[in-house]
């Protein structure tokens, strides 16, 4: 187990040095390294919920010896919940990185920015042609 712990810490500071060389300046690395211990311990934080959840579970049979991968199976699920939501937020971050916050793009009438896009295309769209739109751009109508 302490052997998986160091590969998996000198993974971890491999892919953070990488990312640090696409920061540019002092202040975006400490930034980087912030988010990365904050997402870290999320993870870390779940699973020892999990587990804690896992041992509670054991007062509620007749022999707990039989049932200790309770303890496991509840850390397990709580990792993998804290490495559910770190990525659910980091493509949240990533998303308003590439395109701007939402609500600045569509109020700022001189900046044309990628929500306004989205918003003045599907207006557009909807005027000339009166098909249903999918999620992916592809129109269909129903006849009866």
């Amino acid at each position: 187990m302490g052997n998986f712990f160091k590969i998996f810490l000198s993974l971890s500071l491999l892919f953070s040095v990488t990312g640090n060389a696409l920061a540019q300046s002092a202040g975006d690395v400490d930034e980087l390294v912030t988010e990365s211990k904050n997402d870290l311990l999320v993870v870390v934080g779940g699973g020892l919920a999990g587990a804690i959840l896992g041992l509670s579970t054991l007062s509620f049979v007749d022999e707990p010896k039989d049932h200790t991968k309770n303890i496991l199976v509840g850390a397990s699920l709580g990792i993998i919940a804290g490495v559910g939501y770190v990525a659910f937020s980091q493509a949240n971050k990533s998303r308003d990185m590439l395109y701007g916050e939402p609500e600045a793009s569509l109020e700022a009438e001189s900046d044309f920015g990628s929500y306004a896009r989205v918003k003045w295309h599907q207006e557009n769209i909807l005027k000339t042609n009166k098909t249903n739109l999918t999620p992916l751009g592809i129109g269909y109508t129903l006849n009866y």
